[in-house]
């Protein structure tokens, strides 16, 4: 499977949006490369079958 790839201004809103997700529903302040790593995880490892649906 070939992995997704974002543009860099869609990779910062990403990246400000799991960030956000983490402040408020969470309660869990994660930062830059945290954020960065998980969104490098998901469209690793989730985003293929997502994308497949």
């Amino acid at each position: 499977m070939s992995q997704i790839t974002f543009t860099e201004d869609e990779k910062a809103t990403l990246v400000t949006k799991i960030k956000t997700y983490f402040e408020n529903e969470l309660s869990q302040d994660i930062g830059q490369f945290d954020a960065e790593f998980l969104l490098e995880f998901f469209s690793k490892e989730i985003g293929v079958y997502h994308y497949n649906k």
